[in-house]
């Protein structure tokens, strides 16, 4: 069955508002997966083709964000399975740096020593990790990850305690 003109600039309308909403958690999944920085808009391509696909299917059964991170995550997963990639998490790019230039330094040191460790936790540790650095909720990260919302929080608690584990044996020198 063909759309109509009105149900087709509807539809663009409502993508234009979700990408707009979307673009940075889009994007940062992007990087989270890849090492290769060069897939990164090709990545980023597949996931707006993927959602715009999608978009008639939305049924509202969850956020639309997270429906649209699961999405991600999902393409994501796909592209570096055909892609036969490495996956990698990275921290989110806004932080809140303070603004003396030692304590500037001293901050992206930690930032990249942490980095650094979450690099080396496992693909869905990464995933998850980050979902908790973006400020997503328990609910959401299980909707996202296809968990439930009691293992989140217990896979976030011993992710915590991980990374602590690496950040107190990992000395600056290593990285």
């Amino acid at each position: 069955m063909q759309q109509n003109n009105s149900d087709v600039k509807d539809k663009e309308a409502l993508f234009n508002s979700l990408l707009k909403d979307n673009h940075a958690s889009i994007y940062r999944i992007c990087m989270a997966y890849l090492y290769d920085r060069s897939h990164v808009d090709d990545l980023y391509q597949e996931i707006l083709y993927s959602v715009w696909k999608s978009l008639d299917s939305y049924k509202g059964a969850a956020q639309i964000s997270t429906w649209i991170y699961r999405i991600a995550v999902n393409t994501a997963i796909s592209y570096n399975i055909n892609n036969k990639k490495q996956q990698h998490l990275e921290l989110p790019e806004t932080l809140n740096l303070p603004t003396e230039e030692k304590d500037v330094k001293q901050e992206e040191a930690q930032f990249n020593k942490l980095r650094q460790c979450i690099q080396q936790l496992e693909a869905q540790d990464r995933l998850v990790i980050s979902l908790v650095l973006e400020d997503k909720s328990y609910k959401d990260i299980a909707e996202i990850t296809g968990s439930n919302t009691n293992n989140v929080g217990v896979k976030i608690n011993r992710i915590k305690a991980r990374l602590l584990k690496l950040m107190e044996n990992t000395s600056e020198h290593e990285l």
